[in-house]
């Protein structure tokens, strides 16, 4: 039934605001803008928490029926290595319910797959100019899409091709009839993900340790102890078996052993569980949207102050930041179009490799960094040269621009790729001095 009436819809109105930006050079008469292609990462839809709850019968009810599932996987193929087991991890969430997509996540995903058909062939709102023909099918080996191999991502991306590719239109359902399925490539989770566990290197896991401890942290902690003990003492009664047994993201921050009741969950913790509570207006009395607020605001800085380390970003998430540039330099032989679907953490982490400027707010569920790869024509002032092409990048989440910020001094909208690709390939590359308190 959901997925019958999201798809008589109409294509929906982008939800993306158009922010102003600052190009290379002035946009005039001499310089051109052309659109070749984008990254579209995204952050998987509403989910059931990852930490085990007290009512898993009322979190069951919350999540897509199997038949709706097959529906959605009909046209999509998952690609992993031959004897390849289930990833493992502790936000893969605790048996067959928590953790999992919701059936409000899968709606949120077949929208952002609506708008982003709207903007690959109109550029409505955020690109230079569409990829796509707005009066034909989009073309399903014109995508690449990469997710990371848990459940929920898995689900949102075949969410989001539904919109994106569904056509409404009869007279095209032959071609749709014709179109190949999908691979979703899930062979890369471990690069797309800033806290594997366990970590690539052993210099990755020291370093979270010693940022983790740094003075101005430990004073923070200390700051918010009391939210996260009152928070906690709310939560108990909620709370299911195992539920302190989950451990991801960054290293455990509350140094102070107490009894199991007030011991504080793990920040990422809170976070979780008091978003997808709040959600659904399920907050025990306790605990205020104000506080709700605090914990995502503090959640999202500890994850920042961290990831914003140039070698840590660099050990995280190198090798993915690197193939995003690859497939960008190699246009020509790549798909227009490259899905990545993934988690919060990776979204933060992109941010954090790419020197983005920091968004006005966490990236929620379902939310979209995009990377648009852009031609820049500059034509001759004299008569008969050549014009002088460049590749160039700029980013947003969720419609709000970001600016590159490799020099806060003067940041950009605008970065040429290959001033990017130095960029990635050199800083962090190495330990400065301040790492791990050699200094």
């Amino acid at each position: 039934r959901i997925l019958n009436a999201a798809l008589r819809r109409s294509t929906t109105a982008a939800c993306w605001l158009l922010t102003t930006w600052r190009s290379i050079g002035s946009v005039s008469a001499e310089t051109t803008y052309r659109t070749l292609g984008v990254h579209v990462i995204h952050r998987h839809g509403d989910r059931s928490p990852i930490t085990p709850m007290a009512d898993e019968k009322y979190w069951k009810t919350q999540l897509i029926p199997p038949s709706q599932l097959d529906k959605i996987a009909e046209n999509t193929v998952l690609r992993r290595d031959e004897g390849a087991g289930e990833f493992k991890h502790a936000a893969g969430g605790k048996g067959p319910v928590f953790g999992k997509l919701t059936e409000l996540g899968l709606l949120q995903m077949i929208k952002v797959g609506l708008n982003l058909k709207e903007e690959l062939t109109t550029a409505k709102e955020l690109l230079y100019s569409p990829i796509f023909d707005p009066n034909l099918p989009i073309p399903s080996d014109k995508i690449k899409v990469i997710s990371t191999d848990f459940p929920r991502t898995i689900q949102s991306v075949q969410g989001l091709l539904l919109g994106l590719l569904e056509d409404s239109d009869d007279d095209n359902e032959d071609f749709n009839e014709q179109q190949d399925p999908i691979e979703i490539d899930v062979r890369h989770t471990t690069m797309m993900i800033p806290d594997p566990q366990p970590r690539v290197t052993r210099e990755q896991e020291l370093l979270e340790a010693y940022l983790t401890n740094l003075p101005h942290v430990l004073a923070r902690e200390k700051e918010y102890l009391d939210l996260a003990q009152r928070a906690t003492k709310a939560l108990h009664p909620l709370l299911g078996s195992g539920a302190r047994e989950v451990a991801f993201g960054v290293v455990q921050e509350h140094p102070e052993h107490m009894s199991i009741e007030v011991e504080p969950l793990a920040w990422n913790q809170l976070a979780e569980i008091t978003k997808c509570l709040a959600v659904r207006d399920l907050l025990p009395k306790e605990i205020t949207k104000d506080d709700v607020d605090q914990i995502l605001e503090h959640t999202a800085w500890r994850w920042f102050q961290t990831l914003s380390n140039p070698r840590l970003i660099y050990l995280a998430l190198h090798r993915w930041v690197s193939q995003q540039v690859e497939f960008m330099k190699d246009v020509h032989n790549q798909p227009p179009v490259t899905i990545w679907s993934c988690h919060d953490s990776s979204l933060i982490g992109l941010l954090c490799a790419y020197r983005l400027e920091k968004p006005s707010s966490w990236p929620e569920y379902s939310s979209v960094l995009m990377i648009e790869l852009v031609e820049v024509t500059n034509q001759p002032s004299a008569k008969g040269d050549t014009p002088k092409k460049e590749l160039a990048v700029r980013f947003s989440l969720n419609g709000e621009r970001l600016r590159c910020m490799w020099d806060p001094e003067e940041p950009v909208e605008l970065l040429s790729l290959e001033e990017l690709d130095r960029n990635i390939r050199s800083e962090g590359s190495q330990p400065s001095d301040s790492d791990l308190g050699s200094s």
